[in-house]
Parts: C-alpha cells; structure tokens; sequence
C-alpha cells in the first residue's frame, strides 16, 4: 500500500473517530438535559403539595403545651386579639389600688411606690403606679413618653398611701374599624371610679376615647427568656422580659384621641 493510500486511510479513521465523540457529547448533552428537566418536574411536583397541604391548627410550645391557630397575614389580627389586648392594657393603666403582685413570689403582694415621671426638662411631675409603667411599654415610644406625663397629672398621690383607690369599668369596645392594612380603630367607652377609704365612690370619672393600634412584630420569646437573671434563691424578671410580655400580641398603641360628647352613641 502506498503511502498515499495509508495517509486516506488515517484521514478517513481521524473523521469518524471526531464524529463518535461529537456523538457521544451530544447524547450526554441530551442525558443532563434530561436529568434536570426530571428534576424540576419533581420539584414543581413537591411545591405543588407544599402549597396545597393545608396549614397547621395545632402548635405546640416549648413548654409542652399545644395551642389551636388560624392561618392569618403577619400583618393583620383577630378582632378577638385586639379588644382582648386593649381590655387588658387599659385595665392595667387605669386599675391604681398602692400594691402590685410580687413577680418573684407569685400570690404575694406588695406595697408599691410608684415611679416618677418627669418632664422634657427633667422636672419631676409625679408618680405612676408600676403597672401604668410597664402597661405603657404597649405604646408607640414617643407618644409613651407623653401618655406618661398625662397620666401622672392624673393619679392622686393618696394612691400609693393606699387611701385612694381607682377601678376601671369598661362599659363598651366598640368592633375595630380597618383605618390602613395593620392598623385599627377602636372606640372605648368607660368610666374610672375613685374610691376613698371603706371602698366609698367618691366620684365617678367618664374617660371616652378613640384608640389607634397597629399590628408590630412581637418579640422574640426565646430570646427573651436567654436574658432572664438567676440568683442562687430566685429568678429575676428582666426589664426586657416585662416588655416582651406587654408586646408578645404584636400590637401597639400609637395613638388616643378624646371622644368628643355628640359623637358617642
């Protein structure tokens, strides 16, 4: 064979050699491709049941104990949850009886002192019960601050002799009313009773007002409990424990407005 014949014939082999590999690329091409496209039918397939697998109604805590849940948008809140907070929240700050329950031993009361208030120049207007303090962390930080001052206008200082004490009687929470999404308004008719010595109604106080609360995102509960101080005889609340405790509904008060007289019904 010439050496003619023998370089066609290498050329011939060097052909269908590139043309088995170009092959096999393309077939392993076509392989991956169809790998992945299995893949992410697979995948839609699972977000698919993800997505239509109804959300859970029963949660257990930490503790151990469950608790039933409705699936609702981080930014909105039962009507229950809102009169509920606000029930709870204005009964702390308007219920003044001088005592307040000891936090390290439960059952216990104990004489309270109060905490002053003061105002933008560090002039010192009055006391506050502890309860309208910590009770206060459930408004918007500004308006806190002057809620305070009104309130210690407010508060006979007989109160922490305990020869004046003060009931809040609800009368009605009206239905919260959708002002913006996350937040409510929600109108309070109500009456503080002012009671001298033996439990006599010395007078009868109307307190009418419009409130605005806005849904916030609560704390983070075991966050919180990591910052709880012990000693070697008992655990001490911390101030950042109070104030996950007024917020853990996620709802803050950023506003109340008095009630003018024609417009109540």
């Amino acid at each position: 064979m010439s050496l003619l014949d023998k370089a066609k014939l290498r050329g011939t082999s060097d052909s269908v050699s590139v043309k088995d590999a170009y092959g096999k690329l393309v077939l392993v091409c076509l392989g991956g491709t169809g790998l992945t496209l299995v893949f992410q039918l697979a995948l839609m397939i699972g977000i698919f049941r993800v997505g239509n697998k109804p959300p859970p109604t029963l949660v257990q805590l930490a503790s151990g104990d469950s608790i039933s849940v409705i699936p609702i948008d981080s930014t909105q809140r039962t009507d229950e949850s809102i009169l509920t907070f606000l029930n709870d929240i204005f009964t702390l700050t308007f219920t003044w009886s001088g005592t307040m329950q000891d936090k390290n031993q439960p059952g216990q009361f104990i004489v309270d002192s109060g905490i002053d208030v003061t105002a933008e120049n560090g002039q010192r207007i009055g006391k506050v019960p502890t309860t309208v303090w910590e009770a206060s962390f459930s408004l918007e930080l500004n308006f806190r601050q002057e809620f305070l001052r009104q309130i210690a206008e407010l508060v006979p200082q007989s109160v922490f002799t305990q020869k004046t004490n003060v009931a809040f009687v609800p009368v009605s929470f009206s239905t919260p009313e959708k002002v913006s999404n996350g937040r409510w308004k929600v109108r309070l008719v109500s009456n503080l009773l002012f009671l001298k010595d033996l439990g006599q109604v010395a007078e009868v106080v109307p307190y009418n007002v419009d409130i605005y609360v806005r849904s916030i995102v609560p704390p983070n509960p075991q966050l919180i409990d990591s910052l709880t101080q012990t000693t070697d005889t008992k655990t001490l609340t911390t101030l950042a424990q109070q104030v996950a405790q007024i917020r853990q509904a996620g709802l803050e008060i950023d506003s109340i407005i008095p009630s003018r007289r024609e417009n109540l019904k």
